[in-house]
């Protein structure tokens, strides 16, 4: 299945883009993005858990199943005061 992954901030210098679209086995799990990204990148940080997740608009796990064309947001936990 396919899904579309769009970063923030610098989610994308990380992967040289804000867009990419992933190719993943039927009954992946957001967790299985994150490390197959994480690998593909070759950057830990894509995996931590500071990164906020959301799949089609709406808050997600990283046991939340993923269907084929969902929309993933991938934006890190910004801090400050």
């Amino acid at each position: 299945m396919q899904v579309t992954i769009k970063f923030f901030s610098f989610f994308c210098q990380i992967v040289g883009t804000d867009r990419l679209s992933v190719d993943l086995a039927d009954g992946a799990v957001v967790s299985d993005l994150l490390n197959s990204l994480s690998n593909q990148f070759d950057n830990p940080l894509l995996k931590n858990e500071q990164v906020v997740i959301l799949v089609n608009q709406k808050h997600a796990s990283l046991q939340t199943i993923l269907n084929e064309n969902d929309n993933v947001l991938l934006l890190p936990v910004l801090g400050g005061g």
